[in-house]
């Protein structure tokens, strides 16, 4: 037996229906207000303002040929940093921090000191997955130094 719709068949039908696309919708927005706190780089405006500031610096850092190498396990961040005739370059004061590709709260800030010639350390605790080392000097010769790196 079939039953007659009415419209208060059709009302109830259309209020369900708008009720649970209206509580996906605030479910979605409440999910991604929370876990998105917005502008991840800090200043970004200024940063693209001063773009020619860092080609000048990366230009400066070519001329003077200076390479680095890094290792990078669980415990430990190592960066090694020769110039052009390969001789370590003593005396740098280094920014470093280990950046996470997704969340800019667990990025990891690390003291580097120079433990012999051109070989600076950082004793740290590093979390398996994927990270980008960042080194850059915020005083004296220009250098910088990122990469991406897996620890497993």
């Amino acid at each position: 037996m079939i039953r007659e719709i009415k419209g208060r068949h059709v009302l109830i039908a259309l209020l369900v229906f708008f009720g649970v696309i209206i509580a996906v919708d605030a479910f979605f927005v409440t999910t991604a207000l929370r876990t998105f706190r917005g502008e991840d780089e800090p200043r970004s405006y200024v940063q693209g303002i001063r773009y020619n500031d860092v080609l000048e610096r990366r230009e400066e850092q070519a001329g003077l040929g200076w390479s680095a190498t890094s290792v990078v396990t669980s415990t430990r961040v190592e960066i090694g940093v020769v110039d052009a005739q390969d001789a370590p370059v003593t005396g740098l004061v280094l920014d470093a921090r280990l950046r996470h590709p997704a969340d800019s709260g667990r990025d990891i800030e690390l003291a580097l000191t120079e433990i012999s010639a051109g070989v600076y350390e950082a004793d740290t605790e590093v979390p398996d997955g994927r990270w980008t080392l960042v080194v850059s000097t915020p005083e004296g010769p220009p250098f910088e130094l990122e990469q991406d790196i897996w620890l497993q």
